[in-house]
């Protein structure tokens, strides 16, 4: 069984560890399998299994959990081929179900016929084990026992889902099961659109392969087991998750530091965990509310957006309604009694109420802290009043009461909150209240190679070694970033119809990468951090000059501007080097600000040039036709360009279609035309769609004109580059917006 431990007796030797049942088991520290009793901790994560004697249950063989240490187990473990257990009975089953289960013999290896699973009134269900052959273990990474429900009913109802959650809680030998895929056999002929309608609005639902009754009546059904199974795992996409993850089968990495938190928690220390849009802050605390089930530690977890809504006293009132529900305490809170004079000794009053009566710990989880932190809160009394001062005060005042009984982490993008020593001429309430690093950790090669290859192989791709070192690298250990390029990969192979299982090595890694940042890398880069842009421009301000090298060794830096990119995972430091950390968002940066760069040889210089022309001049092609268009339509529009032509190819292109004369491919319209044509028509067509007088887009047309990519050779100056620079970034922006 899995489980925690509760409580430790280190002087007597003894401890006590909850079970994911929900029981206490004794454990003497002889008890313990490879571990030291010394190096037990509290809250930490064990498994263990159960002795019944005359007086009581009690735990033995208790060990660290280390699901490493079982996978390397399962490797060295005997070849697996079909077949029955011998000491597998389904006298239980009825005889259609006995006929699918020696079918399944015939593809799998039968562990357990398990028992009856009934759920609600009359909802019943019966179930077996069976572990994959050599074969599946290689197409779809599955090293574990499945569990295989039989609904037996005409009609397949959701609920048959929470038949494998309970077989999953009835098996004391949770290593042995996998927790991702499951098997369900239904009478109903529509079962396979009833699950993938479920799993289409649960991207977290596990991968659930359907059946019929029919179907697996038969011998021979090899072929319809691969079939399935590849249709289920290889078109699903496991790695497109965009929501906080609510459940532990697809957490991955991270696990100690949740502990850790846990144990800060245990020590009396509150924490904070600040980190880029979509690092995984909220996944952490659900995670953390998982974890502490198993102890005494009761986790309330309060988003913020809907606290900020609330006067200070009211957003206690609010977390102290949400403590009462978690605890299940049940005491009466009296809301009309938390106005401004006494919500303070209120809050104080209610939570040692509960406390008291339940005997639980409390760690308050507050996720998006910014919406109520001064500077940032969306509301004025967060804002810029003293309502984050006094909520603060009075949190502050119960957890020096109470100590490890009653402590708080504070998660979201902007650590503003922890850093100020005074708010509004008042002393922070948080400030140096969370003595450990509070940024959240970045993943490690070993937590992508873990993440990547357990989600991948049931996808049928698998990860080499170099290729899960360079993604780490790549994308800073950045986990929303890391799945969303394996998405990628997972498309290319799709696309390109290659064979699974597949091992992706360097070569195709390469080949994607360019994809990956043509199609998507952009718009994942630019919302992670518009954190920057938002609430720290000197920083953002910092990244662009770095990224374009703008930098000097000899310039100073505000050393908290450097702390907030260190703790983000953006840059680095190595003996006193400052240098990118993400490699993705490094290149980003520096496409975004390529027209920033400063010490520019002529070379260079004349290459942005030329290259902003020929992005701009379609455009300008393409307002142009437009507007003549509209204003005059296409006859007379193409008059109008015939007319701004030299006599020779006036006639050269008197035959061709309107549209045709703007195609550089079949006419010469040149830019400097394009905004003679501009002047020319501008009251009629152009004066009520530029936002710019006609002067001004005339003399941006004349600058920019100036700098032809005839006179390559001519070198541009500093002052020219920099004014050339100014034009058409504001012709680009007026031009954007009319194509808009």
């Amino acid at each position: 069984m899995r489980g925690n431990i509760r409580r430790l007796f280190y002087d007597k030797g003894y401890g006590f560890a909850l079970g994911e049942d929900g029981k206490d088991y004794f454990f003497h520290k002889s008890a313990l399998k490879n571990d030291s009793f010394e190096d037990m901790e509290e809250g930490e994560a064990i498994t263990f299994c159960i002795e019944r004697n005359k007086r009581k249950t009690v735990a033995i063989n208790v060990e660290k959990y280390c699901e490493k240490e079982f996978e390397h187990n399962l490797k060295k473990e005997a070849r697996t081929y079909a077949g029955i257990h011998p000491m597998v009975k389904i006298g239980s089953f009825t005889a259609e179900e006995q006929n699918i289960i020696k079918t399944l013999g015939r593809t799998f290896y039968v562990t357990n016929s398990g028992n009856k699973i009934i759920l609600g009134a009359g909802s019943e269900y019966r179930y077996c084990l069976i572990k994959p052959t050599d074969f599946f273990a290689e197409q779809f990474n599955l090293k574990r026992e499945i569990i295989v429900i039989f609904a037996n009913y005409e009609r397949f109802e959701p609920r048959t889902f929470d038949a494998i959650s309970e077989v999953y809680k009835r098996n004391t030998q949770h290593f042995r099961i996998d927790r991702i895929c499951s098997i369900i056999i239904s009478k109903d002929e529509r079962v396979e659109d009833e699950v993938h309608h479920i799993l289409k609005n649960d991207t977290e639902m596990q991968v659930v392969i359907p059946f019929t009754y029919a179907e697996l009546q038969g011998k021979n059904k090899d072929q319809l087991f691969v079939n399935r199974f590849r249709e289920y795992f290889y078109e699903r996409d496991l790695f497109a998750f965009e929501s906080p993850l609510k459940k532990d089968i697809y957490f991955f990495g991270r696990r100690e530091y949740v502990h850790d938190l846990i144990n800060r928690h245990n020590s009396g220390e509150n924490s904070g965990v600040f980190g880029l849009r979509r690092s995984g802050k909220t996944s952490v605390l659900q995670a953390i509310e998982r974890a502490a089930q198993f102890t005494e530690t009761k986790c309330v977890f309060i988003d913020c957006q809907d606290l900020y809504h609330y006067a200070w006293n009211e957003a206690l009132c609010a977390v102290i309604r949400q403590v009462n529900e978690c605890t299940n305490a049940e005491i009466v809170i009296e809301i009309l009694q938390y106005d401004e004079k006494h919500a303070n000794e209120k809050f104080g009053k209610n939570l040692s109420d509960i406390i008291k009566k339940t005997g639980k710990d409390i760690l308050l989880l507050f996720d998006e802290i910014e919406q109520i932190t001064p500077k940032l809160g969306m509301k004025e009394n967060w804002k810029e009043g003293d309502d984050f001062v006094k909520f603060w005060q009075t949190i502050r005042s119960n957890f020096h009461k109470w100590g490890n009984k009653f402590t708080f982490i504070l998660a979201g993008t902007n650590p503003y909150a922890i850093e100020q020593i005074s708010i509004n001429k008042h002393d922070n309430p948080l400030y140096n209240q969370l003595k450990a690093e509070s940024y959240l950790p970045p993943f490690k090669v070993d937590d992508t190679k873990d993440m990547i290859n357990k989600l991948g192989g049931y996808m049928g791709i698998k990860f080499d070694d170099i290729v899960c070192a360079k993604m780490t690298q790549d994308f800073g250990g950045h986990p929303y970033l890391i799945r969303h390029f394996c998405s990628t990969i997972n498309q290319y192979v799709i696309e390109k119809k290659m064979s699974k299982p597949i091992t992706i090595t360097a070569v195709l890694y390469n080949n994607v990468m360019p994809l990956f940042v043509e199609k998507s890398a952009d718009n994942y880069c630019r919302f992670i951090l518009q954190v920057l842009e938002d609430f720290y421009p000197e920083e953002n301000k910092f990244l662009e000059q770095m990224a374009l090298g703008n930098l000097q060794e000899t310039d100073r830096y505000d050393p908290q501007m450097i702390a907030h990119l260190l703790g983000y995972g953006i840059i680095e430091r190595n003996q006193g080097q400052l240098g990118f950390k993400v490699e993705v968002l490094k290149n980003y940066l520096a496409r975004k600000y390529a027209y920033k760069k400063q010490n520019l040889t002529n070379e260079e210089k004349w290459a942005e040039i030329s290259e902003r022309r020929n992005r701009l001049e379609p455009k300008v092609r393409t307002v142009v036709r437009m507007q003549l268009q509209a204003t005059y339509g296409i006859s007379q529009a193409k008059q109008k360009i015939l007319e701004s032509m030299r006599p020779d190819l006036k006639e050269k292109y008197k035959e061709l279609q309107y549209k045709e004369l703007f195609d550089p491919k079949k006419s010469e319209i040149y830019f400097k035309q394009l905004g003679d044509l501009i002047e020319k028509h501008w009251d009629s067509c152009f004066k009520n769609v530029f936002s710019k007088n006609k002067q001004t887009i005339k003399a941006f047309f004349t600058i920019i004109n100036a700098l032809r990519l005839e006179c390559h050779a001519a070198p541009v100056t500093d002052e020219e580059m920099e004014n050339f620079r100014g034009t058409i970034t504001q012709l680009e922006k007026e031009i954007d917006n009319l194509l808009e």
